[in-house]
């Protein structure tokens, strides 16, 4: 999929507004560093985000590498290498230089196949050795079941040590609709919420969620971190985008990207 919007948020006049950006990285805002680690956690559009700021950057003219702490689907039409250690990659990486020059930008997915069919990583002692191989390192750090919100159990997500920013993702199909049908884990709302939350999501619920310590924010408590609203495809979803915006209130409103994509 190819990226229709993106649209970074700031607090203006007291009020939260939506302002359009030419890009997912521009939208972010994040900070440059060498050896970047980003984490992508939650729900809907993850991998989808991820290979869109990948490829991003490698227009940029960076090297990245993009992996997963979990499982994520099997890529397509893209430079994979199958390898259970940081060295098999770097080796990779050494047998076809022409590709992974300075400045040139490329994006090189790595993990392993699973018996599912999946794309799982590697061990977590060999993804972190991965950031040295690259300009930036992309790491897909939760599973939601393709469900657009999802609640952490005990052990998730799993964050490689040196992550410099976790992405907290939610798709905004969740919105109106039944707790069983869009949040994944939605068994464990109760870390989460302290009173009765009703029967369906709303934009109120989606955004604690994404703020809370025991949901999307998990872990990532003194790290950059970024909420994403993905799938505001057409206008209609952008006008949710804006109400889980104001819901996220004016303290987290200048950390939310708004994204929507065109298909294919």
């Amino acid at each position: 999929m190819k990226l229709k919007w993106a649209y970074g948020c700031e607090v203006r006049d007291g009020n939260p507004v939506m302002i359009r950006k030419d890009s997912l990285w521009e939208a972010l805002g994040l900070p440059w560093q060498e050896h970047k680690v980003l984490a992508f956690v939650g729900g809907g559009g993850k991998t989808t985000s991820m290979f869109c700021l990948a490829d991003e950057l490698a227009e940029q003219g960076k090297t990245v590498i993009v992996t997963t702490s979990t499982k994520i689907r099997k890529p397509e039409k893209r430079l994979v290498v199958e390898a259970e250690t940081a060295s098999a990659v770097r080796d990779f990486m050494k047998a076809h230089e022409e590709f992974f020059s300075a400045g040139k930008g490329q994006v090189l997915v790595t993990g392993l196949s699973s018996p599912e069919g999946k794309f799982q990583g590697m061990e977590l002692s060999e993804l972190e050795k991965l950031g040295g191989l690259c300009d930036a390192l992309l790491v897909e750090a939760d599973g939601a079941k393709m469900l657009p919100l999802k609640i952490p159990r005990e052990g998730e997500p799993v964050l490689l040590k040196g992550t410099h920013a976790v992405i907290g993702c939610a798709g905004l199909d969740c919105l109106g609709q039944t707790w069983e049908e869009k949040c994944f884990r939605y068994e464990l709302a109760d870390q989460v919420f302290d009173r009765e939350k009703g029967p369906v999501i709303t934009p109120a619920h989606a955004a604690r969620i994404l703020t809370s310590e025991r949901g999307t924010r998990k872990g990532a408590e003194k790290l950059e971190y970024r909420i994403l609203l993905n799938k505001a495809d057409d206008e209609s979803r952008l006008s949710a985008g804006a109400e889980v915006l104001k819901a996220l209130g004016n303290e987290w409103a200048g950390c939310c990207v708004i994204t929507g994509h065109l298909e294919g």
